[in-house]
């Protein structure tokens, strides 16, 4: 959940009445009362903030500190760590993002707004799966090498929304008119940033970090400035999302996105999700599964998953169940809790579009180890400039999304097969750019960071420091 556990506090309060008892209650299950604390935090920084959260936090490694050699089985291996092993990154407390002499050659100086509610619980918000991209690279500008406290001597000022975790846990109980004053007053406020008008929003960044754009007037708004965009071509709709089915009509804008200026950003995989899928990988020539894809689709039997994809048109997920659902060698179907296990036992990975045209399978696939098959014929990848896709990956036509894949993938195996070996290595080596959390590779060397620095100091390098004049 984006809470995590229930606030310690009330726990702690109802077993606890002093500071000895809880002291008492630390000397008898240090490592129980740390659990406790850690999957806790979200909550505790949703009820009390931030810097409530960065102090329960320091507690926790004093306790853990007074009880060192003393690990027993439960703490080693019954805690999921990954739950909250990214939480000194979120908080800048981890190292490997800080280190001042780290920053690249060429990199921009970036200056990151305190933006208030517009970007706080970052441990809560971090939890919005891979929508979360608004929260992990805010936080690593903030607290990176490159990060400029001064905004005169910035390259670039980066303004940073969490714009789907307010979607997702804050505006449900608002109405339509409600969320959309509350959008607007967002606007406002990045219009009034006070080093706005200095370039005309030229040295400013925004990032959307979910298939709709959801701030009013973003057009006018980022006309000049670069966007980081984990879709490229952002949903929109002539709606509400609660409207009548009927009457909703979704399309994906042509537009909206501008190679000039604009970049493309991997969703987040997240932690817990990655470590699954890379403890679960087998090696490639053990596998039993030729392909395999699990997810939700139009043809789900909750009404509201089926409504998300159904007014997207999204065709191509229905036709892998209904063209490859059968076959011996495939795993494909709704999601199942043996996810991680099914990948990792699979040589190829399908990643189909959902209702909008990125997909978070691909690197879900990477993680895996297994290749990538794409399955979305509009869809812009990552950092061309970095890696090469062709080597690592396969792109298929949508409308071909049956047993021509299937006989494709067989003949390519049985043929070619030096081949396929080389592109799954391929693929683990490169996989470190869309690592948000450096599990393999130093994060200022590889990783999604160090991709978007290179990307906006190239930018940086070719725009001038002040508006031409025309006379």
């Amino acid at each position: 959940s984006f809470s995590g556990w229930p606030d310690v506090a009330n726990i702690l309060q109802q077993v606890n009445t002093s500071a000895e008892a809880l002291r008492a209650s630390e000397e008898d299950c240090a490592f129980g009362v740390a659990a406790l604390f850690l999957h806790s935090l979200p909550g505790i920084e949703r009820k009390h903030g931030t810097e409530a959260a960065r102090r329960a936090r320091a507690h926790v490694f004093r306790v853990l500190e007074r009880s060192e050699g003393l690990e027993d089985c439960r703490w080693n291996e019954m805690i999921n760590h990954a739950m909250f092993a990214h939480f000194p990154m979120l908080l800048g407390a981890d190292p490997r993002f800080t280190k001042p002499e780290a920053c690249p050659e060429g990199a921009p100086k970036i200056f990151v707004y305190d933006t208030k509610e517009m970007a706080d619980r970052p441990l809560s918000c971090s939890r919005t799966g891979f929508w979360s991209s608004e929260v992990y690279v805010d936080r690593f500008l903030r607290h990176s090498p490159c990060h400029e406290a001064d905004p005169e001597k910035a390259d670039l000022l980066f303004i940073p929304a969490y714009l789907t975790c307010w979607e997702l846990q804050r505006s449900g109980g608002l109405s339509s008119h409600e969320k959309a004053a509350a959008l607007e007053a967002m606007r406002q406020h990045i219009q009034n940033l006070p080093y706005w008008q200095r370039r005309e929003g030229f040295d400013h960044v925004f990032l959307f970090g979910a298939s709709a754009w959801q701030l009013p007037g973003w057009r006018s708004l980022f006309h000049n400035s670069p966007v980081l965009a984990v879709e490229s071509r952002p949903i929109e709709s002539n709606g509400e999302a609660g409207g009548d089915e009927q009457e909703t009509l979704c399309w994906h804008c042509e537009d909206c996105f501008q190679n000039w200026k604009d970049i493309v950003m991997p969703p987040v995989t997240s932690l817990t999700g990655a470590r699954s899928l890379m403890g679960n990988a087998k090696a490639f020539d053990e596998r039993s599964l030729l392909a395999a894809w699990h997810g939700q689709h139009a043809e789900s039997d909750k009404a509201k998953v089926r409504r998300a994809y159904t007014i997207t048109n999204e065709t191509v997920r229905v036709s892998l169940l209904r063209e490859l659902g059968s076959l011996p060698d495939v795993s494909v179907g709704s999601p199942v809790p043996d996810y991680a296990a099914i990948m990792g036992n699979s040589k190829f990975c399908l990643c189909p579009k959902g209702a909008s045209s990125y997909t978070s399978r691909v690197f879900e696939a990477l993680f895996a180890g297994c290749i990538p098959v794409i399955l979305s014929d509009d869809v812009r990848l990552p950092f061309h400039d970095v890696v090469d896709w062709e080597q690592f990956s396969i792109r298929w036509p949508m409308d071909q999304a049956d047993r021509r894949l299937y006989h494709f993938l067989h003949e390519l195996l049985r043929e070619r097969p030096k081949q396929v070996q080389d592109m799954q290595l391929r693929g683990i080596e490169v996989r470190c750019w869309f690592d948000y959390f450096g599990l393999e590779k130093e994060p200022m060397v590889c990783s999604p960071y160090r991709a978007l620095l290179d990307a906006l100091g190239h930018r940086v390098s070719r725009t001038p420091r002040t508006r031409p004049r025309f006379f």
